[in-house]
This record gives C-alpha cells, structure tokens and sequence, in this order.
C-alpha cells in the first residue's frame, strides 16, 4: 500500500506510467526485429526503421521531461509513502516514485525518516543473523554485525527497507514435500541524489549499501 506525499502527484505518474508503456510497445516492434534479423530490409531501409525508432525513444523521453517540468514548476513532490510490515510489526517510510523527479524538500523528508527505520531494525535484530552484500567478494555476501550497520547508518543519509516473507517446498528423501519459510529482511543505507543511487555510473557520489538480516544464507 502506498500514498503520495502529495494527491497530485497521483495523476502525474500515471500520465509518465502510459508514456513509458507506449514508448515500450514502440521500442520493442518484434515483427521489424525480425526483418532485420532475416535481412528482409535494404541496407538503407533498416537505417531508416531504426531512426524511427530512435526517434519513437527521443519522443518517449521529451514527453517526460514535460512532466517533470511540470511537477517542479508546480512544486508537486515525488515522494510516496509505502508500509513495511513483517511479523505484524509495520512501518510507513518514504521513498522516491520511480515515475517522478525530485523537487525542493524532498530530500528533507528522505532524510527524516532515519530515526523511524531504524527502530524497526533494531526490533528485529536480534531474531536474525546479519549480513552485507559486497560485489567484490566472491561470496557477495559477509557475516556483519549491528556496529557496522549502525557505523554505515550513522554516516550515510536515509533508509529504504525491503520485506521478504515467502514459504517455498523441499523434496523430502521418502518423496514427499516440506514447507520452508523463508524471512528476510533488507535496508539499502542510502546518499547522494536520490535519482541515481542505483546506477552504478554515479559511485561514489551517490549510492547505497545493503545489508540483510535473514534466517537462511543469502543467495550467491
């Protein structure tokens, strides 16, 4: 479940929602890749496809834009609200639409948000082990300990919390199935703009770093 921090920005991402729908079927026209493939076009009939296409993107990202422009000149924030809740235990934080950009105070609410994550994690920490992903170790993941979250947390800016609660089965020796829940929960410690934490082009200005507490090993 989640709210806009503000109503308007409701009809905004909808609108940003079916241009990135259009702008998909337009980008993924199968029956043209397959002439291509087939070598069913000319030479300069396949540059011509393909200009359409890039053009169909071009369009796609100006329509965009005009959005944004939009909800900035308006002032309308980009932030929306989601629950995490685990154990019967929940907690609404912000994060920013995928939809949306970023306006004046945003970043604020972001930030505030800390001290609430945090009480959720340390509800659960004892519960579970602790572990912290590092992509430059065979493993990818480390046994971690609360001080080095708390350590990672203080430093960086604000906190986006994940949930995973699935119960999968095992095949049993004498062939018959076992139940296996599986728990999980996740905290990304965040800084920089809030924009490109995820692209892995905006290290070290921007980004995240994730840990997990679990009841299993995480995945390799």
């Amino acid at each position: 479940m989640t709210r806009f921090q503000d109503p308007r920005a409701a009809a905004l991402a909808q609108q940003i929602d079916q241009i990135n729908v259009i702008g998909w079927e337009g980008a993924c026209d199968l029956a043209l890749q397959q002439h291509v493939a087939k070598s069913e076009l000319s030479p300069v009939e396949t540059v011509l496809r393909f200009d359409m296409l890039r053009k169909r993107a071009q369009d796609t990202g100006d329509k965009r834009k005009a959005i944004w422009a939009q909800q900035v000149s308006q002032g309308i924030s980009g932030i929306e609200w989601y629950t995490v809740e685990y154990g019967g235990v929940n907690v609404e934080l912000p994060r920013l639409c995928e939809e949306l950009t970023l306006v004046f105070g945003d970043k604020e609410i972001l930030m505030q948000s800390k001290p609430v994550a945090l009480d959720f994690l340390v509800h659960w920490n004892l519960a579970f082990k602790l572990w912290r992903y590092n992509c430059e170790t065979e493993s990818r993941w480390l046994e971690s300990r609360w001080s080095q979250f708390y350590a990672e947390y203080m430093s960086r800016e604000w906190l986006e919390l994940w949930a995973e609660d699935e119960v999968y089965q095992i095949l049993l020796p004498d062939g018959t199935f076992q139940d296996k829940p599986t728990f999980a929960i996740n905290a990304c410690c965040c800084w920089g703009d809030p924009e490109a934490i995820h692209r892995t082009t905006a290290y070290s200005d921007s980004g995240s770093s994730w840990f997990q507490w679990n009841n299993f090993t995480p995945w390799r």
